[in-house]
């Protein structure tokens, strides 16, 4: 198999430490390559069949990789159909100088060692976050010193909001239930509880709640009751409702039983939730 190394000196801006690339194709297939530099590529629109380290992977929209320098990858359209994704490829300084900076409790070794790309869905309002912070980076700025230093922000962004609690056990998680959990935490969603959970999710009740016991250690129930909770948690800090407007904010139909998960969970009732952290 003819393997290509692309070179960060042909490839990335060294003064900035980066290079930007928007990518819409429904033929782009390079001979599988690896570099002496790092990416990080989310797919936009469409299905891209990525062929990394001998496998084949079907990519979604949403989908975010961190691709190191022993991968060895390439990419084409999984249906024939456009695609696009946009990838930002930066020195290895910038991240180890990060990774450094968080210090031994970060899960750096095992992003790094992994024997896939880590990988996360995101939700469409943060793609689009982290798409215009990539295109800042691409913008043809001459500041080249602002560029490098934006790079390193959205670095941390990154990686302290994807990756802080990584493990490569937990890329075992399947697409579907990734997709079904990152759906639910749409307070549209689970403010509907546990039947718009089962409407959401493309596999069996029975399926479901094996693997949610699997890979997350929880059950249905305690899924939608978790997330109801951080949902009034923010309001209990973030707004003036009352506490009994809030509990069928978020969806809780009965108000002792609300009052109950909240201090088993928090140790506090709601009320002395809001009063430590001085909200009236």
């Amino acid at each position: 198999m003819d393997i290509k190394m692309l070179d960060k000196i042909k490839q990335i801006d060294i003064e900035c430490g980066c290079t930007c690339r928007y990518v819409r194709s429904d033929t782009e297939h390079f001979r599988p390559h690896y570099h002496n530099y790092y990416e990080i590529f989310v797919v936009l629109k469409g299905d891209v069949c990525h062929v990394i380290n001998s496998k084949e992977q079907n990519l979604i929209p949403g989908q975010l990789l961190f691709i190191r320098d022993f991968d060895v990858h390439d990419y084409k359209s999984a249906t024939g159909d456009y695609f696009e994704f946009i990838n930002l490829a930066f020195t290895k300084d910038n991240l180890e100088d990060l990774f450094t900076y968080l210090g031994e409790r970060f899960p750096s070794g095992e992003l790094l060692s992994a024997k896939y790309p880590p990988s996360v869905i995101l939700p469409e309002r943060e793609r689009e976050k982290i798409f215009y912070s990539m295109t800042e980076l691409g913008g043809g700025s001459d500041d080249k010193a602002t560029i490098k230093i934006k790079l390193r922000a959205l670095l941390m962004n990154i990686f302290m909001q994807y990756f802080f609690n990584y493990s490569e056990s937990k890329t075992e998680i399947p697409l579907w239930l990734e997709m079904t959990y990152e759906k639910m935490k749409k307070p549209s969603n689970f403010i509907q509880g546990i039947d718009r959970l089962y409407q959401i999710c493309p596999k069996s009740r029975e399926h479901l709640c094996r693997s949610l016991k699997k890979y997350y250690n929880t059950s249905p129930s305690a899924l939608v009751n978790d997330m109801r909770l951080e949902y009034c948690v923010n309001l209990l800090i973030a707004s003036n409702l009352t506490v009994t407007e809030i509990c069928y904010e978020c969806g809780f139909e009965n108000l002792s039983w609300f009052y109950k998960v909240f201090t088993n969970k928090f140790g506090l009732t709601p009320a002395e939730y809001r009063k430590r952290h001085n909200v009236n």
